[in-house]
């Protein structure tokens, strides 16, 4: 048997299944993605944009503290507009 009909007879290499590309996710970006960009990114990039500008002396206990301040913001915001659509 010659080197070309063997080589014929054997399938291609298999990629490992972790360097599979997932079409779904490189089209939409995976899940995780998605819901970190729907629900956090937004305010993250805001604190950060803050903390650009104030230049606090302790950033990362700045940033927690916009980040609880904002979810409390958007906690109440929720709840007013479930209060609202129950009451029509």
């Amino acid at each position: 048997m010659d080197v070309a009909s063997s080589a014929k007879q054997e399938s291609p290499p298999q990629l490992p299944e972790a360097n599979r590309i997932d079409i779904g996710e490189t089209i939409g970006g995976s899940q995780t993605r998605k819901y970190l960009n729907e629900r956090v990114t937004p305010a993250l990039l805001r604190g950060m944009r803050l903390l650009a500008k104030d230049q606090p002396e302790d950033p990362l206990r700045a940033l927690g503290e916009y980040l609880i301040q904002e979810s409390q913001q958007q906690a109440s915001s929720v709840s007013a507009e479930s209060n609202a659509s129950s009451n029509n």
